[in-house]
């Protein structure tokens, strides 16, 4: 078959394709290859489960009202964490323990436990330290240092989300779709 034949051909079958043809479908196909999200680079959040992330982000807000750029990024991990390991529990609860996703599920676990838990103790600890400079008499604020450096934690959080991007790169070398397809970290 030449060329200009098979291009013909191929022309004319894509006219009887039986994909999707309403926005609707087309956004539905669009998340085909999608399997759980959770090594997405941003959180993912299903419309149906909006409501009750926000629910989640406001119980969190109030409880611990983060100050500033350093604890509201700090926060957002938090909040990602959080919400992570609500949905790898859920996840678990669906999946046979023989089954191989439910190892990955496991070790998901963990991350988002231990990155939670980080997250927390670093938040604490810069709201204890700007508390405690609070009380200090204004006069002795600028000689007293941080025991809690934002600098030195802001630094830190950099770090674990590069050697984070970096394991991904090598333990993932096809490309994931879930991460291409979230733009925004509260987007779902």
């Amino acid at each position: 078959m030449s060329t200009e034949l098979k291009i013909e051909t191929n022309r004319a079958n894509a006219q009887s394709s039986t994909g999707p043809r309403t926005e609707e479908g087309k956004a539905r196909s669009s998340q085909n290859a999608r399997k759980h999200g959770l090594t997405a680079q941003q959180l993912t959040i299903k419309p149906e489960e909006r409501e009750e992330f926000e629910e989640l982000l406001a119980h969190y807000q109030n409880d611990i009202q983060p100050q500033g750029a350093i604890q509201l990024t700090l926060f957002d991990e938090l909040v990602a964490a959080a919400w992570n390991l609500r949905r790898v529990r859920a996840l678990q609860s669906q999946t046979d323990m023989l089954d191989p996703l439910s190892d990955r599920l496991a070790r998901h676990h963990t991350r988002f436990e231990r990155t939670f838990h980080r997250a927390l103790k670093e938040l604490k600890a810069l709201q204890t330290e700007a508390r405690l400079h609070d009380m200090l008499p204004r006069h002795d604020r600028h000689r007293t240092p941080f025991l809690a450096s934002p600098l030195v934690i802001s630094k830190r959080s950099h770090e674990r989300e590069r050697e984070r991007q970096a394991a991904w790169s090598f333990a993932d070398p096809k490309p994931n779709l879930a991460r291409a397809a979230h733009a925004g970290v509260y987007s779902g």
